[in-house]
């Protein structure tokens, strides 16, 4: 089987996963059960175990032994980082939208392979929306194909932006993202809290956002975005402009047309505290 055969095999598990775990976050949405709370702001429920139930049964029966890397665990399992084929599995992305019983959030499954995040699907069960790309195919929105929006250029574009961002859980990076709230605000058309990063990125990859940033996510978080993203002709760097796989947790999503600017906004803050 050849390498376009495979990924498009991996892709067909990876969004069948991720709708399987999605079918199971809608049925439990108002319904997320106990509550365990991993620090400030940062919780897991019951329900998000059971969607990850799903997404990992469903890769296990097409991959029997495969290395999985998922948000919620189990806390005793290797963290298997090395693995040459790694799938990348966050259950819910927009856990405290989700334990509110607000309907936006997504389940996100991605393979890394050789290094690279090679296929990628992001469900918003809510919406019925999949997202969906590969690393040699464009980017897709229920099989249609999608791209980033530019519609102009320099300080006009910036000044038109839809933008979009989150809260780090606390600390510093927390009050940074206020700081620079603050200041972008008055920059842009409109900035976004969005509650959802995976839903972030998509949502720049398809046209509807022209930026999205954050300080502090997890690899997660962002796996299938990031490829999302990128095949559909937009940009993603670490809060520093340089490349995003080795980032401290902060990742600048943008249209490529803003993002110098979106990235001046935000170091304008990062370097008052160094």
């Amino acid at each position: 089987m050849n390498e376009s055969k495979d990924l498009s095999h991996a892709l067909e598990v990876a969004a069948r996963a991720a709708r399987k775990g999605g079918d199971v976050a809608k049925a439990r949405l108002g319904k997320p059960g106990y509550l365990k709370w991993k620090g400030h702001r940062d919780v897991v429920c019951e329900a998000s175990l059971l969607v990850q139930d799903a997404i990992v049964s469903t890769i296990l029966e097409e991959f029997p032994g495969a290395s999985i890397l998922a948000e919620e665990g189990p806390d005793d399992a290797p963290m298997p980082v090395d693995a040459p084929d790694l799938w990348i599995v966050d259950p819910i992305c927009g856990s405290l939208n989700f334990t509110q019983g607000i309907p936006y959030f997504c389940i996100s499954v991605a393979l890394r392979t050789g290094g690279n995040i090679s296929a990628g699907a992001v469900y918003d069960p809510c919406r019925d929306e999949m997202f969906e790309a590969t690393i040699n195919t464009p980017s897709t929105l229920n099989g249609r194909k999608i791209s980033v929006q530019q519609i102009l250029e320099g300080a006009e574009a910036w000044n038109s932006a839809i933008t979009g961002t989150d809260w780090p859980h606390s600390g510093d990076r927390r009050r940074q993202t206020r700081m620079i709230v603050g200041l972008m605000s008055d920059q842009v058309t409109e900035l976004n809290l969005m509650g959802s990063p995976a839903l972030g990125l998509c949502n720049v990859a398809c046209g509807r956002l022209h930026a999205y940033w954050h300080l502090d996510l997890n690899i997660w978080d962002i796996a299938a975005a990031s490829l999302i993203l990128q095949r559909a002709g937009g940009i993603l760097t670490d809060a520093n402009g340089v490349t995003w796989l080795y980032s401290d947790g902060g990742y600048i999503a943008t249209n490529g047309v803003i993002h110098g600017w979106t990235l001046n906004c935000i170091q304008a803050v990062l370097n008052l505290s160094k």
